[in-house]
């Protein structure tokens, strides 16, 4: 029973920061939605992991306004399938693991929501089209790289940091 209280709290944890973040003024394409899905993916089972991702974009969607429902769709896919995508990289917490995670997690969210232009015909539906759509949007897949490696190696650090403090003040508990 306390283990589900205790996952709960973390799930709640970052779903708070995710809303408190994700709704302060940013750049476009500089979320930190993709942090917390990599810090869902790292601390959560994958029956809860999907919380505080789901729950940071709806309720900064609400807050913020709805828009085109189709687009909101490919959005929230592409955030999921971004938390679900590093998962494995993050069974251990080293630099090179959230180093992988930050790419990867930017990656599948742009090819995902890189749909979204071509789906509402902003551009042509040919090869062309599609290139062009996906070329555009490098610009956002680099400040969401960028923003997965700044916001979640941060956050891991100070977790770690946290963590390995704990650990010493226990250790010095148990030794008096």
């Amino acid at each position: 029973m306390f283990e589900h209280v205790k996952i709960g709290a973390i799930a709640l944890l970052l779903l708070l920061a995710g809303v408190v973040s994700h709704g302060l003024p940013h750049a476009m394409g500089v979320s930190t939605v993709g942090a917390v899905g990599m810090l869902a993916a790292a601390y959560l089972p994958r029956s809860y992991s999907l919380i505080p991702v789901l729950g940071t974009v709806l309720i900064v969607d609400a807050m913020n306004g709805f828009y085109a429902a189709l687009a909101m769709a490919f959005v929230y896919a592409a955030h999921l399938a971004a938390s679900f995508a590093v998962r494995s990289p993050l069974v251990r917490i080293r630099v090179q693991s959230v180093a992988i995670a930050s790419i990867l997690s930017a990656v599948v969210f742009y090819l995902i929501s890189n749909i979204t232009p071509m789906a509402m015909g902003f551009y042509p539906n040919t090869l062309a089209g599609w290139a062009a759509c996906y070329v555009a949007g490098l610009p956002f897949l680099l400040k969401g790289i960028l923003a997965n490696a700044v916001f979640g190696g941060m956050a891991f650090t100070v977790i770690e940091w946290i963590g390995a403090r704990n650990a010493d003040r226990l250790a010095a508990a148990k030794r008096h």
